[in-house]
């Protein structure tokens, strides 16, 4: 649910025949906000400060879209007639992405897909494909699906799966935040859903010296927990890792959807089910071989999201589970994630 604080104030108020907007502001000093006839607001902003716009709707103040970051120019924007109002939130996460997968299709101004073959480096055995039979968008929910559909590229590599694989880099970047996903797992053996970050233009290195994050990984079959790491240290085979699992008391990972969410700054990053925590790392814990004196590195750069579903590989090394043994009937396998939003914190 968008946050806002609850005590801003109004200090502007202009009315145009089709247009009546209101402005709050808890940070500075009266600024006027302006309407053309175009009904275009317009209002100024100060760098790093987060500007909620919100409409009021039978008495109430309701967010409209997410929050604006200021970077010292006017911020511009248009909306039908009605009546506004511009609030700075404080000391509260301000939702800045968010995906409800609520239109009929996938959203590209918010995802890529990504095609290849080649297993993610970790042996994997599925094909990462664009066509839309493995990424639906469905009554309100993404629906990334893995078929027992064998793919030959043009230089001859065959997988014996295929599935989607997402992503936002350039169109979704942030150095930390609160990351928040409703999802639903498959529980098939030897598949491996997961939803995580990558650096998007790491200063540090390739993998995993440049760091990763990964919120949710789940183990094939083992669905009554879910899983979490970091990736950090120095590039490829000098990389190292911290993982934790987190047991679930109840309903498990694919009898019903629960709520995933990993908090992120620069001196911890934690992660949480359903409100619980499960665990959290410190930069007591991490390290960047490329950047031994600054503490943060490399959880300290602008990271993208990453919502995959892969099968086999080195996720299931001393594991009795195999995707093959699984019958026909048992495909697709599929990862339903309601939404996911992101979150920065405001100061």
């Amino acid at each position: 649910m968008p946050i806002f604080c609850p005590h801003a104030r109004r200090i502007f108020c202009a009315a145009v025949s089709l247009l009546t907007v209101l402005i709050s502001s808890v940070c500075w000093a009266e600024t006027p906000i302006t309407a053309s006839p175009a009904v275009e607001i317009a209002y100024d902003t100060k760098p790093g400060t987060f500007y909620q716009l919100q409409v009021h709707r039978d008495g109430t103040w309701e967010n409209l879209g997410v929050a604006v970051k200021g970077t010292g120019e006017k911020h511009r924007r248009f909306i039908p007639s009605g009546e506004y109002r511009v609030i700075t939130p404080s000391n509260t996460w301000a939702l800045v992405w968010a995906d409800e997968f609520d239109g009929d299709g996938l959203d590209y101004s918010k995802w890529e897909k990504e095609e290849n073959n080649y297993g993610g480096g970790n042996y994997e055995r599925q094909a990462y494909r664009t066509d839309p039979k493995y990424c639906v968008v469905k009554d309100g929910v993404l629906q990334l699906s893995v078929y027992r559909d064998p793919h030959t590229t043009s230089d001859g590599k065959t997988q014996p799966y295929s599935s989607a694989r997402l992503r936002t880099r350039k169109r979704g970047d942030w150095t930390f935040g609160r990351f928040e996903i409703r999802a639903k797992m498959p529980d098939g053996q030897g598949i491996w859903p997961a939803v995580w970050l990558l650096p998007t233009d790491s200063p540090y290195g390739g993998w995993a010296a440049g760091g990763e994050i990964d919120i949710i990984e789940s183990r094939g079959s083992a669905v009554h927990e879910t899983t979490g790491a970091l990736h950090f240290g120095g590039p490829w085979p000098r990389n190292t890792h911290l993982a934790h699992a987190y047991p679930f008391p109840k309903t498990n990972a694919a009898e019903d959807f629960h709520l995933y969410a990993l908090e992120w700054n620069a001196n911890e990053i934690s992660w949480y089910v359903d409100g619980e925590l499960c665990q959290t790392r410190t930069k007591d814990e991490w390290f960047s071989e490329a950047a031994r004196t600054n503490p943060s590195a490399p959880f300290d750069q602008p990271f993208h999201l990453i919502v995959n579903v892969a099968v086999d590989g080195r996720f299931f090394e001393n594991t009795d589970q195999q995707a093959d043994r699984l019958p026909n009937s048992a495909f697709p396998q599929t990862l339903e994630v309601d939404f996911i939003r992101v979150y920065q914190w405001a100061e």
